[in-house]
């Protein structure tokens, strides 16, 4: 019972681990024996094997990251993350997915059978389905260069960026479901209710907490940070070893609500 969750000795990379949800989850993986590779673009404090300064904006960045990262690993994380605004939209999209996307294709094939990719989306891209024929379209554009050509040309993009962002990696996650599971390799994404922390901070410079309201939990109180990384902990972990190609919101039931009509559905949540 001592390794429940299966991590010690295990090597696992996790994206955006200097704050918030990420922090909480390399802290945890540490505490339970993996050996954890950090990427971010601030310093950890975590008590990593060994942190790797990355800008998931960057191609460039993100190949020098891949090459000090081990041939074979068990698990990824992506918890990198901004919020739009007042993150610029196209560096938003860039860092939410285009980046991500880019790390967990080349790693892919690093993974071991029986390992794990666990990614945090928001219920800010619960709306998927009803733009589905757009994140498709965007979808297939497979390389870094070509994702990043179509944003530029975007004219809709600063509408949402950051709810672009997430309802893309919603769907890229149920497509890469089937494929992995070829080799025993299992993906899901978590969608958080707001959450405090460094990236709340961030937002609520720009957007009053008020407006943010509507959108929590019937208790009206934020999540925290650890609520969100422990989710993510045992995503990865061998208790979850049947689960995959899933998005799970983790909001205190904020979805359920609205999907029984006792919310406004201001996400077109479908």
């Amino acid at each position: 019972m001592s390794n429940l969750l299966g991590y010690e000795g295990k090597k696992v990379i996790i994206t955006g681990s200097a704050t918030g949800m990420g922090a909480s989850a390399a802290e945890t993986l540490c505490e339970l024996g993996a050996e954890v590779y950090a990427l971010d673009i601030s310093d950890v404090k975590a008590p990593v094997h060994r942190f790797i300064r990355t800008d998931m904006k960057s191609r460039e960045s993100i190949d020098a990251a891949l090459a000090e990262l081990p041939d074979e690993i068990d698990i990824l994380f992506n918890c990198a993350g901004v919020p739009s605004p007042p993150t610029p939209p196209f560096d938003t999209v860039m860092i939410n997915f285009v980046g991500l996307r880019h790390l967990t294709d080349s790693l892919r094939p690093r993974i071991r059978s029986g390992g794990a990719i666990a990614s945090i989306s928001s219920t800010a891209g619960m709306g998927w389905k009803s733009n589905l024929d757009v994140v498709r379209q965007f979808l297939e554009l497979e390389t870094f260069e070509a994702a990043e050509a179509w944003l530029k040309g975007e004219p809709n993009l600063n509408a949402d960026a950051y709810g672009f962002s997430k309802q893309a990696l919603i769907v890229y996650t149920q497509l890469l479901a089937g494929d992995l599971a070829k080799r025993e390799i299992r993906i899901n994404c978590i969608s958080p209710s707001p959450t405090g922390g460094v990236f709340m901070d961030k937002l609520t410079e720009v957007i009053p907490e008020a407006a943010i309201s509507p959108f929590k939990p019937a208790h009206g109180r934020m999540a925290e940070p650890a609520d969100m990384g422990r989710v993510m902990v045992l995503l990865g972990s061998d208790l979850a070893g049947f689960i995959s190609g899933v998005n799970i919101p983790v909001d205190f039931g904020y979805c359920a609500e609205v999907a029984m009509g006792q919310r406004e559905n201001h996400m077109n949540i479908s």
